[in-house]
C-alpha cells in the first residue's frame, strides 16, 4: 500500500524545495585553493583591531599616590613612629545588624528565652541613630581647617628644608595702598564765630555782673538800701562798760 502511495505521490506536481548547502572549496573571484595550500611560511591572521578603528574604551585607574590636597607620600613616609589604620567603627555611627539566629538542639521555650536575654539592649539614641540611617536628609557642609598643602603652592616639606632665617614681608612694602578717606571735624559756622566775638550775659562773671560791686565803682548808679547797726556803741554808762570788759560777771554769778 505504501509504495502505490508513492507511486502516486510521483505522478502529482509538487511546489519546488531548496535548502542550504556547504560552502564550495573553490569561488569564483577568489584564489585557487591548491595555489593557497602550495605557498610555503608560515599563516597569519590578523585581528581586525589592527587595521580597523574600534570605539574608546574607558576603564577605572588604580588611586595615584599623590591626591590634590592631602599629604605628600615622600613627607608621610618619612615620618617616624608607628602607623595607625583605625577602624570605621570607632569614631563613625553604623546602623544597626539584625541576623536571623539556628533554632538549636535545645527546646522552643528555652531557645527563645535564650535568645530574649541574649538581645542587646538598644536605647533611644541607638533607635533614633538608626532611624536617621535609614531617611534621607539633606547634605550639610562645615568650614574645615586650612590645609598644609595647597594646589599650586610650595611643598610643606620642601619649604621646611630651605635653611637660614624665615622672613614675612608686609603688604605694604611691595604693593601699592588704594587711598583711604574719612570724615573730617566739622569747621565752626558764622554762628559759632558770633557768639566768640560778642559773648552773651551768660559768659560774664565775678564784678561784671554783680550789682552791688558796680555800685561801689559807678557814681551814675544810685546806691540800694542797706541795713546795719550804725556807728558807735549801742549801750552807754558804767554798766556797759563793765559788761564789755568782762567785770560784771563776778557780780552775777549763781551762788
Amino acid at each position: 500500500m505504501a509504495d502505490k502511495d508513492a507511486g502516486w505521490n510521483a505522478t502529482i506536481p509538487s511546489s519546488p524545495k531548496y535548502s542550504m548547502s556547504t560552502k564550495p572549496t573553490m569561488i569564483c573571484g577568489d584564489a585557487v585553493p591548491s595555489w593557497v595550500a602550495s605557498i610555503p611560511g608560515p599563516k597569519y591572521d590578523y585581528k581586525t583591531d589592527v587595521y580597523k578603528t574600534k570605539p574608546p574604551v574607558w576603564s577605572m585607574r588604580i588611586k595615584p599616590e599623590m591626591v590634590v590636597g592631602s599629604g605628600v607620600p615622600s613627607w608621610i613616609k618619612s615620618i617616624p613612629g608607628p602607623k595607625y589604620v583605625y577602624d570605621t567603627d570607632m569614631y563613625k555611627s553604623r546602623q544597626p545588624v539584625y541576623s536571623i539566629k539556628g533554632r538549636g538542639e535545645e527546646g522552643e521555650a528555652k531557645a527563645a528565652l535564650k535568645r530574649s536575654s541574649s538581645a542587646p539592649v538598644i536605647g533611644p539614641n541607638e533607635m533614633k541613630q538608626g532611624m536617621d540611617a535609614t531617611t534621607a536628609k539633606p547634605p550639610s557642609w562645615s568650614v574645615r581647617s586650612r590645609p598644609k598643602m595647597i594646589s599650586g603652592d610650595a611643598v610643606p616639606s620642601w619649604v621646611n628644608s630651605i635653611p637660614g632665617p624665615k622672613y614675612v614681608y608686609p603688604v605694604e612694602v611691595y604693593k601699592q595702598r588704594t587711598p583711604v578717606y574719612s570724615i573730617g571735624v566739622k569747621l565752626p559756622t558764622e554762628s559759632d564765630l558770633k557768639k566768640a566775638r560778642s559773648p552773651g550775659p551768660n559768659a560774664y562773671s565775678g564784678a561784671a555782673v554783680d550789682a552791688k560791686k558796680q555800685e561801689q565803682v559807678d557814681s551814675t548808679r544810685t546806691k540800694s538800701f542797706s541795713c546795719g547797726f550804725g556807728i558807735g556803741s549801742r549801750w552807754e554808762g558804767p554798766t556797759a562798760g563793765m559788761a564789755r570788759s568782762g567785770v560784771l560777771s563776778r557780780y552775777n554769778r549763781p551762788a
